[in-house]
């Protein structure tokens, strides 16, 4: 949901592509493709290699080349794998042996092996040619890439930071978030920024440069990390190390969309998998549910990792359920203004979990002007991108003392739901598809009590008395049965 030319309004939009085009991810069978992968390690000629290559392999290889100027496989969710893809044309049968061994050798985790990211000459992919390709015995899965872009909304404007009193930021001490690592996957990141530069652990820009040409990830880093009292700018919630990964590549001309990577993105999801980051952030969307991505997540949360996404700013265009806010065990955030009302952009769902400030939020921007930015070095805007932050700067702060694991990020994930506050639009509801458990609390979350107020105190008083009336009642029953 990112602007593009500095954000049309909605309506003015067009349509989004769900899919990158031209790119399918392929994954074989883990036991097809280590197969592969022991050949390549025997055969040292090209005839070997084509001798080792199994039918069920090779015919959707062919049919790809033959029919849509193959260019290049490459393994998904392999960390630092720097090796240059094959030039277009005829892709070298060597090539895609080494992209398949690397596919089933080389990522974090059995459930992400097998899986290439193809990228075709003839972008123009219809479902009888995905069916084709399912035909194979030795094709686990195949899909097109999923398009994904940022969660930012229109019309910023500057204004101070009201988002933190909203969320009871300034109501507790705050604990020391310096051991905590929480990754960014964005547009990238001005390192070099005054309220940033004591933040960022480090910043991987694979291929591309620097510089945030959008302007986008500096925005969400700042209201998750930007260094509080150094007497520059504004504060972040929590003083964690950021880890940045720009996953869109950089505009080929002045006022260009960002491109989505999959392949930088994917790599980035696999290096969270065995490293001590507790958090990522994901201030983007899409329309398109990928069983490739699920997998992604379904392995980061069981390893422990807390994922904070954006619901998504097309309310007023057909609100669409969008992902990665779709998948299981995310958290998905929404926008409210300074009313405490949804923000009119932000999406709805039975998957919402909570909502934050996301209208008018200030944070850093790049030093040098960015396409999304009206300002330089700080600007105001609004978007459930906006609102996803303030999410995860509260998740690092949660997590600090506790070890990385699948049941400790859960229980932060369901601390932050648990002890949202209702708001009076949600009309006594526990969920709502608007605000889903309610507004962000970082002092309840922190384990503050909130204050009851006179009636919220005559009601526990009256649930307490139903609950002792019950109990005893039970214990009467439990007696006659003796």
């Amino acid at each position: 949901m990112a602007p593009t030319q500095a954000m049309r309004v909605a309506g003015d939009r067009p349509r989004r592509r769900k899919h990158v085009p031209g790119q399918l991810i392929v994954r074989l069978k883990p036991a097809a493709a280590r197969q592969i992968a022991a050949a390549s390690l025997r055969a040292t000629t090209s005839r070997a290699l084509m001798a080792a290559m199994p039918d069920d392999v090779r015919g959707p290889i062919d049919f790809l080349r033959d029919n849509f100027g193959l260019q290049s496989m490459k393994p998904l969710f392999v960390v630092g794998d720097d090796e240059a893809p094959a030039q277009p044309q005829a892709m070298a049968l060597a090539a895609v042996h080494r992209s398949i061994a690397r596919s089933a050798t080389a990522p974090p985790r059995e459930a992400l092996a097998g899986f290439q990211i193809v990228r075709l000459k003839d972008g123009k992919v219809d479902a009888g040619i995905l069916k084709r390709l399912r035909a194979s015995r030795a094709v686990d899965l195949v899909e097109p890439v999923p398009k994904r872009w940022l969660s930012a909304a229109a019309d910023p404007m500057k204004i101070r930071q009201w988002g933190l009193r909203a969320i009871r930021w300034f109501d507790r001490p705050r604990p020391g978030a310096g051991r905590v690592h929480v990754a960014v996957l964005d547009s990238g990141v001005d390192a070099g920024h005054p309220d940033l530069v004591d933040s960022i652990e480090d910043y991987r820009h694979d291929g591309n440069g620097a510089r945030d040409f959008l302007g986008h990830g500096t925005h969400v880093s700042g209201t998750i990390a930007a260094v509080v009292n150094n007497s520059a700018g504004i504060a972040g919630l929590a003083n964690c190390r950021l880890h940045c990964w720009k996953v869109s590549d950089d505009p080929k001309r002045a006022g260009d969309d960002e491109n989505f990577n999959f392949d930088f993105y994917s790599k980035a999801l696999a290096a969270a998998l065995d490293s001590n980051i507790k958090v990522i952030n994901l201030s983007i969307g899409g329309e398109d549910h990928s069983k490739t991505e699920a997998t992604a997540f379904a392995e980061l949360i069981d390893a422990g990792v807390i994922i904070s996404t954006a619901m998504g700013n097309e309310f007023e265009d057909g609100n669409p359920k969008e992902y990665p806010a779709g998948y299981a065990d995310t958290i998905g955030v929404g926008a409210v203004d300074e009313s405490h009302r949804r923000a009119s952009f932000s999406n709805t769902g039975k998957h919402i979990k909570l909502v934050a400030p996301g209208v008018n939020i200030l944070s850093t921007v790049p030093r040098v002007k960015a396409s999304f930015a009206d300002h330089t070095s700080y600007d105001s805007w609004p978007g459930t991108s906006m609102a996803t932050p303030h999410v995860t700067g509260a998740a690092a702060l949660v997590y600090i003392n506790k070890t990385k694991s699948r049941a400790a990020g859960l229980a932060v994930a369901r601390r932050l739901i648990a002890t949202a506050t209702k708001l009076p639009a949600m009309r006594g509801k526990d969920f709502t598809p608007e605000y889903g458990a309610g507004l962000l609390d970082v002092a309840a979350a922190l384990g503050r009590a909130k204050p009851a107020s006179k009636s919220g105190r005559k009601a526990a008083k009256k649930t307490a008395k139903k609950a002792a009336k019950k109990a005893a009642k039970a214990k009467s029953a439990r007696k006659g049965r003796k």
